[in-house]
């Protein structure tokens, strides 16, 4: 028989018991409802909690810092490599790296207008910015060539006081004075808008005695800020790695006699880090994954490295756990809508007993008979699957919807993002697809051996 003969042969079949290939098929319309809605609950929360993470750091970039390392209990197991040159280009030779760059910080105080607050300069390769995902929402990046030029952070306006308010609260004696002042003046947060383009001049070291007489010691031009979705870098400012040097030299000629004794003098130890390394080394890798085994492979050539992705893990581990008690809830029902399927073949056998035996008689071959059964078995698991992912999708939407509106809780961004209760990617209705129909195939193997094994003779003069 041509095969898809038989296909519409088997589609006819199945509806001539429309009452029990209904029945049947909401079975599997419910299985598959049912595990892919349990899925897709520890989906959302993976998701949502990637989200979150990835609001407070870039899941790619791994972060190379000087100071003790730690073993997988937390127990300190001795002093990370220095980082200096050597170590940043014993880094970009790794295999997985995309963008590395050495990072050196230094804390002050700025003035702009009447404004004034601490400021914290994160000085960076200015190449490598766009590499390392820094993503601006105003203004350009920085470059080589740029002389003291910065990108801001975008909350960086909020550490900014009015001076003025500041030399009251200086002048005020008591500390329940102090206090009071402090509560009662909140400093007004400065729009990133108004800082691009605008001139903050860094302080030098005040003077002894009086910690409100400095003096400018840099201009620093505001050239960009960084987008607000970026909560690492919200706070900080960024500039040129070799400028950020030669500020940080022009600043200690300031200092005074006693300020100057803290500054820790050069190492006498080639293993210890000194004055001159960087605090930290910023390294890219090319998607989560590779900054997983990045970080490890940092940690394994003794260096101290961390990375958003390392947090990840954990989180999926469990998440993994739960997807794996909610799919097998919803496997439960799926696998009695297969008996469901079994029993609706093994009862069409019965009544299409003599049918099969005319059929085998005017030159039905075995193997047709076979596939005749496993089509309608298959049917019923393509039918199935494919209104159960429907309605899937129909549960999810009321599940994000509704369902919020009664929790009220607000998305990984804040609230003008939702949370996910539910997340049906297209990968997940697929394959739910797919296995409606395997488990719909599987149940129709065993009546479709019954059925090719029947005798024509024996099965015409059957009469049921």
């Amino acid at each position: 028989m041509n095969k898809w003969d038989i296909l519409k042969l088997a589609y006819r079949n199945l509806w001539r018991r429309k009452g029990r290939t209904i029945l049947t098929t909401l079975g599997v319309v419910i299985g598959t409802a049912s595990i892919v809605v349990m899925l897709s609950l520890g989906l959302a929360i993976t998701e949502n909690q990637r989200k979150n993470m990835e609001r407070w750091g870039n899941l790619n970039i791994v972060r190379v810092m000087a100071g003790m390392r730690f073993d997988d209990k937390g127990q300190p197991i001795g002093a990370g490599k220095p980082l200096n040159d050597e170590a940043v280009a014993e880094i970009r030779s790794m295999q997985g790296v995309v963008a590395v760059s050495p990072a050196y910080v230094f804390g002050g105080e700025v003035r702009m207008e009447r404004k004034r607050g601490y400021i914290q300069l994160v000085g960076i390769d200015p190449s490598q910015m766009q590499a390392l995902e820094f993503k601006l929402s105003q203004g350009r990046y920085i470059t080589p060539e740029d002389k003291n030029a910065i990108i801001i952070g975008y909350r960086v306006g909020n550490n900014l006081r009015d001076e003025r308010e500041l030399r009251r609260m200086m002048a005020s004696k008591g500390r329940a004075i102090s206090t009071k002042i402090m509560s009662v003046s909140r400093p007004q947060p400065v729009e990133p808008a108004e800082l691009l383009g605008k001139r903050l001049s860094l302080l030098s070291s005040p003077s002894e005695g009086n910690p409100m007489d400095v003096r400018p010691l840099v201009n620093l031009e505001v050239v960009g800020v960084l987008d607000e979705k970026d909560m690492q870098r919200a706070y900080e400012a960024y500039c040129s790695i070799d400028e950020l040097k030669q500020i940080k030299k022009m600043f200690e000629k300031t200092m005074q006699p006693a300020q100057k004794s803290g500054i820790p003098r050069q190492r006498n130890d080639p293993n210890q880090p000194g004055p001159d390394d960087y605090q930290y080394i910023m390294v890219r890798a090319s998607d989560v994954g590779e900054a997983k085994r990045l970080s490890d492979a940092l940690k394994r050539a003794g260096y101290n490295a961390w990375s958003m992705a390392d947090s990840l893990e954990g989180i999926e581990k469990q998440t993994r756990t739960m997807r794996a008690i909610l799919g097998g809830i919803g496997g439960i029902s799926l696998f009695v809508a297969a008996l469901g399927i079994a029993n609706t073949m093994v009862m069409s056998i019965y009544e299409r007993t003599r049918e099969i035996g005319i059929m085998k008689v005017i030159g039905a071959a075995v193997a047709d008979i076979r596939i005749l059964f496993l089509s309608e078995a298959s049917l019923i698991g393509l039918i199935g699957g494919t209104l159960g992912v429907g309605l899937s999708y129909v549960i999810s939407y009321v599940m994000n919807d509704l369902g919020l509106r009664f929790i009220g809780m607000p998305g990984p961004a804040g609230p003008g993002e939702k949370i996910m209760v539910s997340l049906i990617p297209p990968w997940l209705a697929i394959a739910a697809l797919g296995f409606a129909i395997a488990v719909g195939l599987i149940s129709g193997v065993y009546p479709a051996n019954r059925a090719a094994r029947l005798r024509p003779v024996k099965a015409i003069r059957m009469d049921y």
